[in-house]
């Protein structure tokens, strides 16, 4: 009995430290931006995160599906966040930052010299 609790005692702070770390991988699945029916697919290609443009509203943007907004985005276990480059479709480039808020939210901060841009995107599988 006391080889039990020792084998508890050993595991348990282990099991405690395994499971405290943060899935680095719950940014991957399809994403609407709330401010409009455009939606995103994220996904991990050559070990950093892609996202692809998979629907817009309107027929004037349709030649923007397929574009990859979000590219080389890595997650720093420091900062929690996911880190990379956006990519919009008019060529211009700029920062991102990506804050799991919920399992199913998603903050995105876009950054260009001093403009903050922030939006907020849903989970939609």
């Amino acid at each position: 009995m006391k080889s039990f609790k020792h084998i508890v005692l050993v595991l348990l702070p282990l099991v405690l430290v395994a499971t405290s770390f943060k899935d680095d991988d719950n940014i991957k699945g399809k994403w609407v931006f709330s401010d409009s029916q455009r939606e995103v697919e994220i996904y991990l290609e050559k070990g950093k995160y892609v996202g692809k443009i998979t629907k817009v509203s309107g027929e004037i943007d349709a030649e923007k599906v397929g574009h990859t907004l979000f590219a080389d985005f890595v997650y720093s276990q420091v900062d929690k966040t996911y880190s990379g480059t956006i990519k919009p479709p008019d060529g211009l480039t700029a920062s991102g930052e990506i804050v799991v808020l919920e399992k199913n939210k998603l903050k995105l901060i876009v950054k260009k010299f001093f403009i903050k841009k922030t939006f907020l995107l849903t989970r939609i599988e």
